[in-house]
């Protein structure tokens, strides 16, 4: 897992010049950087050949927590830093950076500090609201501020494949994610926060809201499609709104959340929180249809909820929502469908008729129309869990 993290981080564009290689017979010495694990005392020993083999090598080693006793050989060996598990990406970028930038090798596009990566820790710490302002406007340089969250989750479609052929779900979507936006020049920013992954970019200026954003929405359903296609993959992202403040990305963020868990206007594995229905009435109707939505519930209840007739409540609504009041029933009840299947042994059969469906088939042909999955199908699939 250690590695699947640094695989992850060489995809920065920063370190475009770095290749990941097992065999270190194929390495020449202008070339040799080393991240060797130290899990027994014999490592060490294979550290000190090592150096000794090749005079110029940049030897960093990974530390095992039950050998954390033997760090001092490190100071003995004038080795420039070393790494304990689990190795976390903020030491990472600036032990690499520091050493790197001292031995004279043009490996890494340091050029200033400015250059720097943001430092994800930095970015969670301000989501908890654990930062001042004043902290953070000394922390960060103008320019380089995000200012939106995406909220991420996940599912692989085939465990089995994934064990098989030797990838981690949550590795390959920071990776692609952030070659994908490197080549439209956008920097992206990784926060696993709880068990689901935040990620958050600079939307330029003169965009108003994150779903005007062509070129960032073509970048995000083209890398949703190929996940999905190359991997077995499932992405289900909200996004929160813009702000232009550093201290508005834990509203951003909470934003994120709503959007992903809200019905969708256009698609399942994107939605965007400035689609929400602003309305009062409609609002209100929803949450009237949210608690009420395994009853055997009719447009004229919603509407006389809003004291609204059955027509004008049901051509507002769709304005509104995007969705007729049958639809966005529908997917209120699939949606409390999913939560049961993954957290609950109950039957498919009982999961229908508590949610309102008069018989299985009904519910598992609707289902997959909603979801892309059969109810059965989806209890195959694995949540990714990002921390």
């Amino acid at each position: 897992m250690e590695k699947e993290k640094i695989v992850t981080w060489l995809a920065h564009p920063f370190f475009e010049k770095l290749i990941l290689r097992d065999d270190l017979e194929t390495f020449s010495n202008d070339e040799m950087i080393i991240i060797m694990e130290i899990n027994t005392p014999f490592d060490w020993l294979k550290v000190r050949r090592l150096l000794k083999k090749h005079s110029n090598l940049l030897l960093f080693p990974l530390i095992d927590a039950s050998m954390i006793q033997t760090a001092p050989i490190a100071i003995e060996l004038q080795l420039p830093s070393l790494f304990i598990k689990p190795i976390s990406k903020h030491l990472f970028y600036r032990n690499i950076k520091k050493v790197l930038g001292s031995s004279n090798r043009n490996m890494v596009t340091f050029e200033q500090e400015e250059d720097y990566p943001i430092d994800e820790l930095f970015l969670q710490s301000i989501l908890r609201e654990e930062v001042a302002l004043e902290q953070m406007k000394t922390f960060l340089i103008k320019g380089m501020i995000p200012n939106v969250v995406y909220f991420i989750q996940g599912l692989v479609l085939s465990p089995k494949r994934e064990e098989n052929e030797g990838w981690q779900a949550s590795s390959v979507i920071q990776r692609k994610l952030m070659k994908a936006f490197a080549t439209i020049e956008h920097d992206v920013y990784f926060l696993p926060f709880r068990k689901h992954l935040l990620f958050t970019l600079k939307i330029p200026k003169g965009i108003s809201a994150p779903c005007y954003w062509e070129e960032g929405e073509k970048t995000i359903v083209e890398l949703i499609d190929h996940l999905k296609h190359q991997y077995g993959i499932q992405l289900y992202i909200g996004v929160g709104s813009i702000h232009r403040e550093l201290s508005g990305l834990k509203k951003s963020y909470q934003e994120a959340r709503t959007a992903r868990r809200s019905p969708p206007r256009h698609r399942l594995s994107l939605r965007y929180f400035d689609e929400i229905p602003t309305n009062l009435s409609v609002q209100t109707s929803i949450d009237y249809i949210t608690e009420h939505f395994a009853e055997n519930l009719t447009i004229q209840q919603a509407a006389n909820e809003v004291n609204f007739s059955p027509t004008y409540f049901s051509r507002i609504f769709k304005k509104e929502t995007g969705h007729g009041f049958v639809s966005y029933l529908t997917f209120v009840r699939i949606q409390k469908a999913v939560w049961l299947l993954r957290h609950t042994d109950q039957t498919i059969e009982k999961i229908a008729f508590e949610q309102g469906f008069n018989t299985p088939n009904y519910f598992s042909t609707i289902f997959k129309k909603v979801v892309g999955l059969s109810p059965s199908e989806y209890r195959t699939t694995r949540e990714i869990i990002f921390i």
